[in-house]
């Protein structure tokens, strides 16, 4: 009896690390966010928020989107995305959200961001994952979704990706 008891323990030990496995290592060393900045004057009519963690492949796709609009008229705010619990996305042409996909979820602030808010059509998701193929479910909300590998190859792809539809994005308005 006892050895059936130990040998459930460990067989429930080993589920269980296999289950959080993917997530344990974000709780010990999270990843950090962009720094925060803005870009052009808060007053313009449009307006871009841009919430990102911070990697070389994510600082890399901000800069290039940063170096698109520094000469147009629209106003960028740059956040980390711990601090979109702070932010109204109906305050935005367009909200650009890049994280890494943990545990094949959303980042927990991202996914309480789209909580919040009852529409994401002006939402750009960009989720980073080992090999790039993994896409956030929807679950009915209506926001546009990238995904890719964290590559230096990819850099420009998908920021021009991005551009092209906040581009889109503030045609519209």
């Amino acid at each position: 009896m006892e050895k059936v008891s130990i040998s459930s323990l460990v067989i429930l030990l080993f589920l269980s690390i296999m289950h959080t496995g993917c997530f344990v290592p974000r709780l010990i060393w999270p990843q950090g966010d962009i720094q925060q900045g803005e870009l052009n004057d808060p007053s313009l009519q449009k307006k871009i928020l841009v919430a990102a963690r911070s990697s070389e492949f994510k600082d890399a796709v901000v800069k290039k989107i940063r170096d698109a609009f520094k000469d147009k008229p629209v106003y960028v705010k740059f956040i980390g995305i711990d601090n979109l619990k702070e932010e109204d996305a109906t305050d935005y042409s367009a909200v650009v959200l890049i994280s890494t996909c943990i545990a094949w979820k959303l980042d927990r602030h991202v996914n309480g961001f789209f909580n919040r808010h009852e529409h994401h059509d002006n939402m750009i998701v960009l989720t980073t994952s080992g090999d790039g193929d993994w896409v956030p479910d929807k679950k009915g909300r209506n926001f546009d979704a990238i995904s890719s590998a964290s590559q230096s190859v990819k850099i420009n792809e998908v920021a021009d990706s991005i551009v092209e539809k906040i581009g889109s994005l503030l045609a519209d308005e």
